[in-house]
């Protein structure tokens, strides 16, 4: 991989869709590894819902929680934004496992919001920050005025990239925790970022974050041959529709340099 090519490429990227860029790539096989703007602290966005669900397994390896374990919803638990439980009737019974799946694979808010209130934030954060998160902090609930200057939901390039590389070798979770928590980030429904150009029969775990003039996807591209973690992280975008697009289109480039694919 040419990095000085890949450089003149991201740049002209970031030229094009304005606004912050960050993007971080590690080739899984040869180690190889290209940052750009890795030390920009952005507004998470839903991003860390990951955080919520490496949490999720973590508790249930302590046998803390059980996947089984039933919540009612509740009115008071609804809010905007992704998501289907803001239409769905109070007191519907919703397992652990339903929760955090429709908080990774649709991005619901309010099964977000509830899984951090059975999962604890305070303890969220601690074990990130003991995996060697620096910059990832949840500190309030989704769709809690998130642009808001007191908002305390941030990360960067450095912990996604980390936090995706540690899930892959088996450095956060048991073995058959690590395959589920890889299942559930490759049914992503939101794939208008870093899968739309690659091809479908291409597994990819990943997660996307939107608030406004915020586009990211983070993710691990699950080539046969060569697996790699690519990441991209946004702000203060003028186009989120040219952004969603530019960042597909530099996928794509990452994706061929990596294969070997013209």
């Amino acid at each position: 991989m040419n990095i000085h090519e890949l450089l003149e490429t991201v740049k002209e990227t970031h030229q094009g869709i304005g606004g912050v860029l960050a993007v971080g790539y590690k080739n899984l096989r040869t180690g190889e590894e290209f940052f750009y703007n890795e030390e920009h602290v952005f507004p998470a966005a839903s991003i860390v819902k990951i955080c919520i669900l490496l949490e999720y397994f973590h508790q249930i390896e302590l046998n803390k929680i059980c996947p089984n374990e039933t919540v009612l919803l509740n009115n008071e638990d609804k809010v905007g934004g992704a998501g289907v439980l803001l239409e769905l009737h109070e007191g519907l019974p919703l397992t652990l496992q339903d929760l955090v799946i429709l908080t990774m694979v649709i991005s619901d808010n309010t099964a977000s919001n509830i899984m951090l209130d059975q999962l604890g934030m305070e303890e969220i954060n601690d074990f990130m920050n003991s995996l060697g998160l620096r910059d990832t902090v949840i500190g309030r609930k989704f769709m809690i005025d998130p642009n808001a200057k007191f908002s305390k939901n941030f990360t960067s390039i450095r912990d996604m990239n980390l936090l995706l590389e540690k899930l892959h070798k088996g450095e956060i979770l048991n073995k058959e925790n690590t395959a589920s928590a890889m299942d559930i980030l490759s049914r992503q429904q939101y794939n208008e970022k870093i899968p739309l150009l690659l091809p479908s029969k291409l597994k990819i775990a990943h997660k996307t974050g939107e608030i406004t003039g915020v586009r990211h996807d983070c993710g691990i591209i699950l080539h046969e041959e060569n697996p790699y973690i690519l990441c991209f992280l946004t702000e203060k975008l003028p186009d989120v529709i040219k952004g969603d697009r530019a960042l597909a289109d530099l996928s794509l480039e990452f994706y061929k340099r990596t294969v070997g694919e013209d």
